[in-house]
């Protein structure tokens, strides 16, 4: 189990690295817009359609399992606080199944729309240049499967008791050097 830990935690990790990356980017394709806006009076062409149909969908979407991962999700612990470390590994186990579930759902649902919106050839017409936005569409099933696979194997190792390969916090919040 802790092989396929580490095999998720990575990719997640590189999930995460793809955010930063289009992050980044989005950043500079922006400042280079103002520059270029503002200096020579001649826009970057086709900068609206980046930023809102690749780079923003990627920064929001492709990192969702990490905040997972993290155990960093909001959350309400007025009951959960009182409950023993086994309730609390049983509950959470329990959530994460269901918000598995759920994710899986999203992610079945989203690739049918992306497959739909390939097959269309989905576009975006700015400045009279075709930009195709199709692409961005299987951005998100693949950050809900992903959320789905770190919810689904974090219920894995709550019903089997195995140790982790992703480094969470465990849903019991006992820390890693408490456990034997």
């Amino acid at each position: 189990m802790k092989i396929l830990g580490r095999i998720i935690s990575s990719l997640v990790i590189a999930s995460t690295m793809l955010g930063a990356v289009a992050l980044i980017l989005m950043m500079l394709q922006i400042v280079a817009d103002v520059v270029f806006k503002n200096i020579f009076s001649w826009p970057l062409p086709l900068t609206s359609i980046f930023v809102a149909n690749y780079y923003m969908v990627i920064v929001a979407f492709l990192p969702l399992a990490l905040a997972e991962k993290l155990s960093r999700h909001i959350s309400v612990e007025l009951l959960f606080q009182h409950f023993s470390s086994t309730w609390k590994r049983w509950a959470g186990g329990c959530i994460c199944l269901f918000a598995g579930v759920v994710s899986a759902g999203v992610a079945w649902q989203l690739w049918w729309e992306a497959l739909k919106r390939f097959r269309a050839g989905t576009f975006i017409v700015e400045q009279s240049i075709s930009m195709p936005t199709w692409p961005s569409y299987f951005v998100l099933p693949i950050g809900f499967g992903l959320l789905a696979l770190v919810l689904f194997y974090r219920t894995g190792i709550v019903v089997t008791g195995f140790s982790s390969g992703l480094h969470e916090e465990p849903l019991d919040g006992a820390k890693a050097s408490e456990k034997v």
